[in-house]
């Protein structure tokens, strides 16, 4: 790539760097969160239907937009994500409705790549909405993290698999946004570079209006599962406190300001996915696994929100994917078996429970002395609650023309005097004249749950911003410095001095810190020290194209800096008198078998990946699969996952959406050199690899080719490997890379 190309892709990050410091809003003035103003899954309504048909009974409209996930109602508007298109035009997609008629307002479609999850789960994670800005935050499968403006205008967005390392799990499971002030957070499993190659439950906070990274945190332990609890946010004591369940099996709280955690309470063998649900000073957390504490199965458990200490439980109670409901003094609690459980929510004594279908997966929500829940074999259940008891007022049932039923999994949502229903296939807004004429006289209602107000006190954490970026040699990073109060308030923090570690440069006073000139990768970190108090950000210098990497300047047993990749899945070593990439294949946790390792950010499509490579088989069975990444897509010489040796073209390779292969019976235990280019002609992708005898000369013609008509614009330089063979005793087919380069196209 140019310096030209390279001076475009790091204006526009520089641009999003250009933010001041935080302001303080309410919390819960809107439906911007999943579960409600209250985060709880209750609603202010009054007048809500209490029956409704498919032919038109209190139907105010019907549109043919399903989701897995919740609606987000916004300034009269109604935003899904899911699926869109078929073959190889199938994406995935953020849209706009009229909340009054239902018509589509605008979309945005993108690709899926570089991920395990699979067509019908596209769609996952529920959108965010912020009140002030009237953004909305998406969070795809893939990884790609959208802000957009009401009118359907990216703001920003990130890449957070490319940039970031985020894992992706075989089941789908993707984190839901959280907005808190002028911070948007997302939390998901990563393994990055440096110390961040550890995988870890992480969380990333960004700002709200650019996409600038503001802090990173790693409240939990090792992470046992992919999940994708929802984090809620509530004042206590004046100070606001993030509560969540993680992969490792706990519940924690922590500062959403800072990322430090408060407290921390292991409760499950297993990661947790129902959401935490808050109240009066208390947390409520329910899971369907193994208890750490006694053998039973599930556990419903109420902790104190100021230090985690538990106040009650009711075990055996198996709730691990729907959230709970607090409606008055009720826990309302949907089991995995769509019983719907009552507890007092002060004592955890059960009051009643109430069978409404077969398979929970989408939440309940309560208003107006009803609940409205889907079940996922094809039904929405309107129930009657009190203390006393339950009953169900009506139901409705949805087929396909073959009979199976049409699945649910997302949450209804209640707005403006109506209720969204979402179904896999379609979205059912249902309303009476009487809710309708409520929820237009309702007089705005102030927030039940806001924020300290006021200028920020002493600091007792120090914060650097921006907290992981990158830059081109040469070029210019300004860091400011925050000082944040107890009570998670933010300020300017003057008088701080800076210190490089393990990167070339020089940084003033003012914290403007210039990269060496050297066109070589670098990684290290900035380092911001104010009397007793410091903050460190993670910085990676990126060449501009042509970059290559032979690997001899690097010491054995390291991982290339600012590649993500964990020494743990790869690292230098010599071979044969000479240093190479070796893929590892020591560990048989399914996480370790596979490597995408991203050699720099994503870049603009139009660059071709060369590497050397060879595959080192396991007794006269087992080979790898190896190859490269370009602009999203993979090349890959297959071993023993398929029947016959194959070259292959894919892109989103669970589905495929795309794919080109052809046999080629490469050896192993000899070099090869493969070569990958992508281009966008014409509107299409046309995509290219060829693999030859390294040493020989480079044919003419190309191996395999294909044309994608929904190119991915951009995309990072990267190599992929699959280890097979591994067992705890001994390790499996391993890959080595040498001589990598990433070159513009002509």
């Amino acid at each position: 790539m140019t310096q030209r190309r390279w001076k475009r892709w790091w204006v526009g990050l520089a641009a999003g760097c250009a933010l001041g410091y935080f302001v303080v809003v309410p919390a819960g003035a809107a439906t911007g969160h999943w579960r409600g103003p209250d985060q709880n899954g209750t609603f202010p309504a009054t007048g809500l239907p209490s029956q409704w048909s498919l032919d038109g009974e209190n139907l105010q409209w019907h549109a043919p937009y399903g989701s897995r996930s919740t609606p987000l109602v916004m300034d009269g508007r109604v935003y899904l994500i899911n699926s869109a298109g078929e073959g190889e035009r199938l994406q995935e997609r953020v849209m706009a409705l009229d909340l009054e008629s239902g018509d589509l307002v605008w979309e945005h479609r993108f690709n899926v790549f570089l991920t395990d999850v699979v067509a019908v789960r596209v769609g996952w994670a529920n959108l965010a909405g912020d009140p002030e800005t009237g953004y909305v935050y998406a969070h795809g499968v893939q990884g790609l993290f959208y802000c957009f403006d009401r009118d359907g205008s990216i703001i920003w967005s990130r890449s957070l698999t490319e940039e970031f390392g985020r894992i992706s799990g075989y089941g789908g499971r993707t984190m839901s946004p959280t907005v808190e002030g002028d911070l948007v957070l997302i939390s998901f499993l990563n393994s990055s570079w440096g110390p961040q190659g550890r995988g870890e439950h992480r969380f990333l906070a960004m700002d709200k209006r650019t996409g600038e990274v503001v802090y990173w945190a790693g409240p939990g332990g090792a992470p046992l599962d992919t999940t994708y609890a929802t984090p809620v946010v509530h004042t206590l004591d004046g100070r606001r406190m993030l509560f969540t369940a993680l992969a490792d099996g706990s519940v924690i709280a922590m500062n959403p300001a800072t990322g430090e955690r408060l407290w921390s309470i292991p409760l499950s063998k297993r990661g947790i996915n129902s959401s935490i649900v808050y109240g009066d000073g208390r947390v409520y957390a329910t899971h369907s696994e193994e208890n750490l504490d006694k053998g039973v199965m599930g556990r419903v458990v109420c902790l104190d929100a100021r230090d985690g200490r538990e106040l009650w439980r009711a075990d055996e109670l198996l709730a691990g994917y729907a959230t709970p409901i607090l409606y008055g003094d009720m826990l309302l609690v949907p089991a995995n078996s769509a019983n719907l459980h009552a507890l007092d929510a002060a004592t955890g004594d059960r009051l009643w429970e109430f069978n409404y279908g077969t398979e929970a997966k989408g939440s309940p929500i309560a208003a107006d002395g009803k609940v409205y829940v889907g079940e996922v074999a094809g039904g929405y259940h309107i129930l009657s609650v009190s203390r006393e008891g339950c009953s169900r007022l009506h139901q409705v049932r949805f087929e396909e023309s073959n009979g199976a039923p049409v699945e649910i999994f997302g949450t209804p949502i209640v707005a403006e005097g109506r209720v969204l229903l979402p179904t896999r296939t379609d979205l059912y807004c249902i309303g009476t004249p009487e809710s309708l004429a409520a929820a237009a006289n309702a007089s705005p209602s102030p927030p039940a749950d806001t924020a300290e107000a006021g200028e920020a006190g002493p600091a007792v954490r120090a914060q650097i911003v921006p907290a992981e970026t990158w830059a081109a040699p040469g070029e210019e990073i300004r860091f400011r410095v925050f000082g944040v109060d107890a009570l998670g308030r933010r300020a300017p923090l003057p008088g701080a001095s800076f210190a490089l570690g393990g990167i070339q440069g020089s940084v003033d006073a003012n914290g403007e810190f210039r990269t060496a000139p050297d066109s070589v990768m670098q990684a290290g970190t900035v380092t911001a020290t104010v009397g007793d108090l410091s903050s460190t950000a993670r910085v990676r210098v990126v060449p501009p194209l042509p970059y290559r990497e032979d690997f001899e300047n690097l010491a054995p047993e390291s991982a290339p800096p600012g590649w993500i990749t964990s020494p743990l899945k790869s690292r230098v070593e010599e071979v044969m008198g000479g240093h190479v990439l070796r893929k590892l294949a020591d560990r048989p946790a399914p996480a370790f078998a596979r490597l995408r390792c991203y050699m720099m950010p994503p870049i603009e499509t139009g660059y071709t990946v060369q590497s050397d490579l060879m595959g080192l088989g396991k007794g006269a069975r087992f080979l790898p699969d190896m190859g490269l990444i370009n602009s999203r897509y993979l090349m890959i010489l297959t071993g023993t996952t398929e029947r016959n040796r194959l070259l292959r073209l894919v892109s989103w390779a669970p589905v495929p959406r795309i794919i080109r292969e052809v046999e080629f019976p490469w050896d192993p235990e000899t070099w090869y050199t493969a070569k990958f280019s992508v281009d966008v002609v014409d509107g299409e992708g046309r995509v290219r690899a060829k693999v030859w005898p390294r040493g020989m000369e480079e044919p003419e013609a190309w191996s395999l080719e294909m044309m994608d008509p929904s190119p991915n614009p951009a995309g990072s330089p990267g190599l992929y490997a699959y280890s097979v063979g591994i067992t705890s005793k001994t390790p499996g087919t391993e890959v080595l890379f040498d001589n990598v380069e990433v070159i513009e196209n002509d």
